[in-house]
């Protein structure tokens, strides 16, 4: 990615030839046209000025640079991203930048065949365009809106946790009879293997949903009671000392949604900001251009009801609409009193676009609370398209073009990470911005990288499983707490000994050591006091946490932005080792803690625990291997009717495809080709340094008087 300066009416552009730098002059500035435009429409909470805009244009426009230099399409270092203006405190913010990607003969560079796409991304912001409602009101409002969102939650966690493994034991069996002449036969004999694997993912996934439902139903039994009284509390010094921020903190973040449903006015504010970025959007691409919205969470609802309830998006330019994490059931349309609260936005959608076609892509992560799974005007409706992403069949249910993604594959947590999705979230929104010119990936290599980002996403959940009964179990172990006093003593001691370097400090390492003395309770069974079990346990999990989200990472790095990645095969392996080590770990853990406390149980009952502890294990380790993959729902309406259900496929066989194995090769290759030219590169600069200092060697010895001359000189 290069970045252009600014001059006073044009653009200089440092363009990369080879290994030299040259300019090139651009139009620039907020009068240029572009070819796309991106509106971003930013969620729930309040939201700083470009803080949207930063946090989904960075990570497109590196992809789009990623994709744009892609040796297998032709791109070299001629193609890529460059950016002209990067203005973040404007009116409204905006980034402008030029694409170029190879053409029909990419191994012209800087010919005509290169295409030249440019862009402008702007962010539609409301959190200032009206004043906010008062604490009291929100709370008021959210006691009835909590209790919605928990069921649509829990409804959304039974299909993920419960209706999946339901459909996969039900489906398995009859795929593999129908089949089985393709599977041959001893793949036809797995059938009951595959039926008890199938069978205790129900059982434990049943299992875990009704812990998950206790919890969360606790937790709104809590906030019911405690929501009615905060307005009251905050009255008491104290208490508002000890709680303002968090409270406030909560307002901010749910405030907007309550003007959104309870205060038309307000609401009517929020669309304005969306129809002024449009309106600004229109003007950059002239006629000729698109113009893209991209809305998330909230501002789904509101970009939404903006687009197909109150304007016409062909007026606008706009083609395409994108939402992610969308509240758009949940949250609907602004209230009034008196009116019915009836909100169909497919029907509108269908209606509004009939003569000129808006493409739809909504992405809801399997774990989003709020988005709760696809967009459609009825429950049954949604539904269908639900199963369509797991299990296709045939059906009428009309909707947007569905995208199940995987952003971390643990509750609480999804809603708020779709823009590191790069695989199911940014990789294709990067490829609807550059427009039908670019390249479409190939089917079996899509199909590869989703299939490893969802076992990439599933292994991190795993591994975050496990680390709860190793964090909670080991530090109530006698020899693990022996070993962590020892250690907390040895820092306490090096601590004590540096403050006492301190002049007229009066710490020393002993008394530094008996300041942690509470978390020591002297018992030799049980040396961690409450506390000091509470503490390790958590410090436990800090660690473990940062250490899978460090392999999260580098596996992110190894699967999406390596130039020359490994085989899948290599891949699966390799990000395997971390997993075995977690499980592993979390299923010793529950063994020893049987073990060692569930002696008045008997040695029978232990043993077949610690079995069932092993078995539990097996199959957390190779679920995120064999679990169902959803696949994109087509949308039916006017951007194109319903294709019929792809076939089922399995992994080492789409590997081992020559499209898929001819796409590798031209990645070593060409990642080859780069390394040469990166290698020849280096030793021409090393040469041109050479060449540099044996000519000042040669200036300087010149420049000396020989021997002769200060011979006769003296």
């Amino acid at each position: 990615m290069r970045m252009a300066t600014n001059q006073s009416r044009t653009r200089r552009t440092f363009h990369r030839t080879g290994g030299t730098l040259r300019w090139a002059e651009r139009p620039g500035g907020r009068d240029q046209k572009f070819d796309t435009v991106l509106v971003l429409v930013h969620g729930m909470g309040a939201a700083f000025r470009s803080e949207i805009l930063l946090e989904w244009s960075e990570p497109l426009l590196q992809r789009m640079d990623w994709l744009a230099r892609d040796r297998v399409i032709g791109g070299n270092s001629s193609h890529g991203v460059t950016i002209h203006n990067s203005d973040l405190v404007g009116d409204p913010p905006m980034i402008t930048a030029t694409v170029k990607f190879p053409g029909p003969e990419p191994e012209v560079p800087y010919a005509p065949t290169t295409i030249e796409h440019s862009v402008a991304v702007l962010e539609a912001r409301w959190s200032e365009s009206f004043v906010p409602m008062k604490r009291a009101q929100v709370f008021q409002w959210a006691i009835a809106f909590l209790w919605r969102a928990i069921i649509r939650m829990l409804a959304q966690f039974w299909g993920t946790m419960v209706l999946v493994p339901w459909y996969t034991l039900t489906n398995h069996p009859r795929s593999i009879w129908r089949n089985w002449r393709q599977l041959g036969f001893l793949r036809f004999l797995a059938i009951p293997g595959v039926v008890v694997i199938d069978l205790v993912r129900l059982i434990l996934a049943f299992t875990a949903y009704v812990v998950v439902s206790a919890f969360v139903f606790a937790l709104g039994i809590v906030a019911s009671a405690i929501l009615p009284l905060v307005s009251p509390l905050l009255l008491i010094p104290a208490f508002k000392k000890a709680a303002q921020d968090v409270i406030d903190g909560i307002v901010e973040s749910i405030g907007d949604v309550a003007a959104w449903k309870e205060r038309p006015v307000r609401a009517m504010a929020m669309r304005l900001v969306v129809r002024s970025a449009l309106e600004r959007a229109r003007e950059l691409v002239r006629d000729t251009g698109e113009v893209h919205v991209f809305a998330h969470s909230q501002g789904a609802a509101v970009a939404t009801f903006a687009l197909f309830e109150e304007l016409t998006p062909s007026d606008y330019q706009v083609k395409r609409l994108t939402t992610v994490g969308a509240a758009v059931t949940l949250l609907g349309r602004d209230k009034w009193r008196g009116r019915p609260d009836v909100y169909t936005p497919v029907s509108d959608w269908l209606r509004v676009t009939k003569d000129a076609p808006v493409e739809w892509a909504n992405h809801w992560a399997i774990w989003d609370p709020f988005s709760s799974g696809p967009i459609a005007d009825t429950n049954l409706g949604a539904r269908a398209r639900w199963r369509n992403a797991y299990f296709p069949v045939p059906d009428d249910s009309e909707g947007p073009e569905e995208h199940a993604v995987h952003n971390t594959s643990q509750p609480f947590t999804d809603h708020s990470v779709y823009y590191k999705n790069i695989v199911q979230v940014v990789d294709p929104t990067a490829r609807s911005v550059l427009g039908s010119r670019f390249p479409s990936p190939k089917p079996t290599v899509d199909y590869v990288d989703n299939r490893l980002s969802v076992v990439d996403k599933k292994s991190n959940g795993a591994n975050m499983l496990a680390s709860l009964p190793i964090a909670a179990i080991l530090p109530g172990l006698p020899l693990t707490a022996s070993w962590l006093i020892w250690v907390y003593s040895g820092i306490a001691w090096l601590v004590g000994w540096i403050l006492g370097l301190i002049p007229g400090s009066k710490v020393t390492p002993e008394s530094a050591q008996s300041a942690i003395g509470f978390l020591v309770s002297g018992d030799p069974k049980m040396p961690l006091s409450a506390w000091g079990w509470v503490i390790s346990s958590l410090l436990l999990l800090a660690v473990l946490i940062w250490i899978n989200q460090m392999v999260s990472w580098l596996s992110l790095r190894s699967r999406v932005w390596k130039r020359c990645p490994r085989s899948p095969k290599l891949w699966l392996l390799l990000w395997s080792i971390p997993r075995v080590f977690f499980v592993a770990g979390g299923a010793v853990a529950l063994c020893v803690a049987v073990v060692h406390w569930g002696a008045p149980l008997g040695g029978d009952v232990v043993t077949w625990l610690c079995i069932l502890i092993v078995a539990t294990a097996v199959f957390v380790f190779i679920e995120p291997l064999i679990a169902p993959v959803p696949m994109i729902v087509p949308a039916r309406g006017p951007a194109g009717p319903a294709a019929e259900a792809p076939a089922a496929r399995r992994l080492l066989a789409v590997i081992a495809e020559d499209e898929f194995q001819d796409d590798l090769r031209l990645r070593r290759e060409g990642h080859k080709a780069e390394r040469e030219e990166l290698q020849r590169l280096a030793d021409e600069r090393k040469k041109v340094r050479r060449d540099a200092a044996a000519a000042r060697k040669d200036t300087l010895r010149s420049s000396r008087p020989s021997a002769a001359a200060k011979a006769s000189a003296t």
